[in-house]
C-alpha cells in the first residue's frame, strides 16, 4: 500500500517542476530579455504590442530609407557627398532587417518565447545546464552590444559629418538646421533599428545553440561512470532531436540571409567594377550585415543491438560484454556525424570557414578597389 502511494507523488512531483519551467510569469529567467524585446518594439505578447512592432518596422525598414534614398540622394552634390552606392545599402540592410523581423514574428507567435529558447525543457537538465544557460541568457544582449554599439559610433559620426559639411547642398524642407536634424536622426535610428534586428536573430541562434553544447558537455559525464549504453543512447537521443529542431527553424533564415549578404556584395562589386566609376573613400561607403552562425559538436544517431540472455551467461563475462558495448558505441559515434543541418546540408566547422572565406574576400576585394582609387 505505501509503495502504491508513493509512485503518484514521485509522478505528481515531475509534472509540477514541468509546468513550472513552461509557464511565463513576470519574475522569470526572461523578465530581463523581455523588457529589451519591448524596449526594441520588437514585442508581440498581445495584440497591441504587436501593432506597434510593425508600426515601427514599416518605419524605420520601408518608409525612412525609402525617403532617404530618393529625397535625400542629393545627386548633384560634390564628390563626398555623393551617394551613388546608397541604393544597394539601404536595399541589402532592409532585405535582411525584414527577414530577420518575419522569422522572429513567426518563432514568437508560433512558439512563445519560453518555447523557443527552449526554457520548457530545462526541467529535464542537470542543475549546470540550467545554470550556465541562464548565465548565457544575460550575456546575449552583451554580445549583441558588442556587435552593434560600435558599428552605432561610426555610423552616426559619418552622419553627423554628411549633414553638417553638405547643409547646403542637401534637400531640406523649411529650416535647414532643423530639417537636417530630423533627417540625421531619423536616418541614424533607422540603421540602429535593422541591424539591432539583423543580429538579434544571429544571437537567439547562437544561445540556443551554447544550450546543446551545454548539454553535450553534460553527456560526456555520462562516460566517466558505469553508464549503461541505454542511457547513453536516450540522453543522446534527446540531444538529436533538439538539433534537428533547431535546423528546422533557422534554415531558413540562414540560407536566406546567405544568399541577400552575398548577392549584395556582388552588387556592389558590379557598381564598382564597372566602366567609367569613380572611387573614392566617401562615395565608397557600403555596409554590409553579415550573419554569424555558431556550429555546435557534432553529434551521431542510433541504436545498439543488444540480445541478451542473463540466463545463459554466467557473471564473469558482463564485465567484458559491457566494455564491447561501450567500444561499440564510441565507434558509432566516431563514424557517424552529424549537427544543425539547413536542408539536409551539415554546417560543420569546415563548411562555416568556407562560408567566411567567401564572404571575407567579397569584402576585402571591395575594399582594395577602394583604397587602390584613392
Amino acid at each position: 500500500m505505501e509503495g502504491s502511494n508513493r509512485e503518484p507523488l514521485v509522478a505528481e512531483g515531475i509534472k509540477s517542476r514541468k509546468f513550472m519551467r513552461c509557464v511565463s510569469h513576470a519574475q522569470d529567467e526572461l523578465q530581463s530579455f523581455r523588457s529589451y524585446l519591448r524596449w526594441m518594439c520588437v514585442d508581440q505578447s498581445t495584440i497591441w504590442t504587436a501593432s506597434l512592432s510593425w508600426s515601427v518596422f514599416v518605419l524605420f525598414t520601408i518608409v525612412v530609407p525609402g525617403i532617404s534614398h530618393f529625397v535625400l540622394a542629393c545627386s548633384t552634390c560634390d564628390s563626398k557627398h555623393d551617394r551613388p552606392y546608397d541604393s544597394v545599402v539601404q536595399l541589402s540592410l532592409s532585405s535582411v532587417a525584414t527577414l530577420s523581423f518575419v522569422c522572429l514574428s513567426n518563432f514568437y507567435r508560433k512558439y512563445g518565447l519560453r518555447r523557443f529558447l527552449f526554457f520548457d525543457k530545462l526541467w529535464n537538465d542537470s542543475e549546470t545546464v540550467r545554470r550556465g544557460y541562464t548565465a548565457q541568457l544575460d550575456r546575449s544582449l552583451t554580445i549583441l552590444g558588442i556587435f552593434v554599439l560600435p558599428c552605432l559610433v561610426a555610423e552616426t559620426g559619418y552622419k553627423i559629418w554628411w549633414y553638417t559639411s553638405g547643409s547646403s547642398q542637401i534637400p531640406f524642407l523649411g529650416d535647414v538646421v532643423v530639417s537636417d536634424t530630423v533627417a540625421c536622426i531619423m536616418e541614424v535610428f533607422s540603421w540602429f533599428y535593422r541591424t539591432t534586428v539583423i543580429f538579434l536573430v544571429c544571437v537567439l541562434f547562437r544561445l540556443i545553440c551554447h544550450l546543446q553544447i551545454l548539454r553535450i558537455q553534460d553527456f560526456a559525464t555520462l562516460f566517466h561512470v558505469d553508464s549503461d549504453v541505454g542511457s547513453v543512447l536516450s540522453e543522446h537521443l534527446r540531444i538529436r532531436k533538439h538539433l534537428r529542431i533547431i535546423s528546422h527553424r533557422f534554415r531558413v533564415f540562414i540560407l536566406m540571409a546567405l544568399i541577400l549578404v552575398t548577392g549584395s556584395q556582388f552588387a556592389s562589386l558590379l557598381i564598382t567594377t564597372k566602366a567609367k566609376s569613380e572611387l573614392n573613400i566617401f562615395r565608397a561607403a557600403a555596409a554590409a550585415a553579415d550573419d554569424q552562425s555558431d556550429g555546435t559538436e557534432d553529434e551521431a544517431e542510433g541504436e545498439e543491438d543488444e540480445l541478451d540472455n542473463s540466463k545463459l551467461i554466467p557473471a564473469y563475462a558482463y564485465s567484458t560484454i559491457s566494455f564491447q558495448k561501450r567500444q561499440a558505441l564510441v565507434t558509432y559515434f566516431e563514424n557517424n556525424r552529424a549537427g544543425v543541418t539547413v536542408f539536409g546540408f551539415t554546417l560543420d566547422r569546415t563548411t562555416l570557414h568556407s562560408i567566411f572565406g567567401v564572404e571575407l574576400a567579397l569584402v576585402l576585394w571591395l575594399l582594395g578597389k577602394t583604397i587602390n582609387a584613392l
